[in-house]
C-alpha cells in the first residue's frame, strides 16, 4: 500500500513544499518582473480581434453559458445534485475515500473492505457523469473568451483552462465507465 495515502502528515508536508518552492517563487518572480518593467504597457493584455474572431468568440461564450444553464437546470430537476446527500461516504475521511476510489478504479476490492462503501463509491462515479456536461459548457465559454480577448495573456490563460477542462471531462467519463465496470464485475457486493 502507498505510504503517502495512509500518512496525512506527509501529504501536508508535500503540499507545503509545493506551495513554498513552486508557487511562492512564481508570484515573487512575477512581481519582480512587473516592478522591473516599471508598470509600462507591454501589450500582452491588448487585443484587437478581427471580426470573425470576435463573432466566433461571442457565439461560443453564449453557447457555453446555455449549455451550463441547461445542465444546472437538468441536474436540479432530476435531483442529481442531492443524490449523494445521504451517502455513507460523507462521514469518511479524505484518505479513506481516496482508498475506496482507488479500489473501484482499479477494480481490485480489498478483502477487508466494506462492500457497501465500494458499491456506493462506484454508484457515485456513475451518477456524477453530468459533471462532464458542465465542464463542456465551461470549456466552450473559455474558448470563446480567448477569441473575444484575442491577446497573448488571454491565449495563455485560456490554454491553461482548456487543458484543465479537458482533463476533468476525460476523468469524469473514465471514472463513470470504471464505476459501471466495477458494478458489473462484482454483483455479489450489492447483496451484502
Amino acid at each position: 500500500m502507498d505510504e503517502t495515502a495512509t500518512n496525512p502528515d506527509r501529504n501536508d508536508r508535500r503540499l507545503r513544499l509545493i506551495l513554498g518552492f513552486v508557487l511562492l517563487p512564481a508570484v515573487v518572480g512575477a512581481l519582480a518582473v512587473g516592478v522591473a518593467m516599471g508598470g509600462q504597457n507591454t501589450g500582452i493584455f491588448d487585443g484587437d480581434p478581427p471580426g470573425w474572431a470576435s463573432n466566433l468568440g461571442l457565439v461560443l461564450v453564449i453557447l457555453g453559458v446555455i449549455v451550463e444553464v441547461a445542465a444546472v437546470v437538468w441536474v436540479v430537476r432530476t435531483g442529481r445534485y442531492r443524490s449523494a446527500r445521504h451517502s455513507p461516504l460523507i462521514g469518511l475521511s479524505w484518505s479513506r475515500r481516496r482508498r475506496l476510489d482507488r479500489q473501484v478504479r482499479r477494480d481490485a476490492p480489498e478483502a477487508d473492505e466494506d462492500p457497501g462503501l465500494l458499491v456506493e463509491t462506484a454508484k457515485q462515479f456513475v451518477n456524477q457523469r453530468y459533471f462532464a456536461v458542465l465542464c463542456a459548457g465551461l470549456l466552450m465559454t473559455t474558448v470563446g473568451q480567448v477569441f473575444v480577448g484575442f491577446a497573448p495573456f488571454h491565449a495563455v490563460i485560456g490554454g491553461l483552462l482548456l487543458v484543465l477542462w479537458v482533463v476533468l471531462i476525460v476523468s469524469v467519463v473514465r471514472n463513470a465507465r470504471r464505476g459501471e465496470a466495477f458494478l458489473r464485475a462484482h454483483p455479489d457486493l450489492r447483496g451484502r
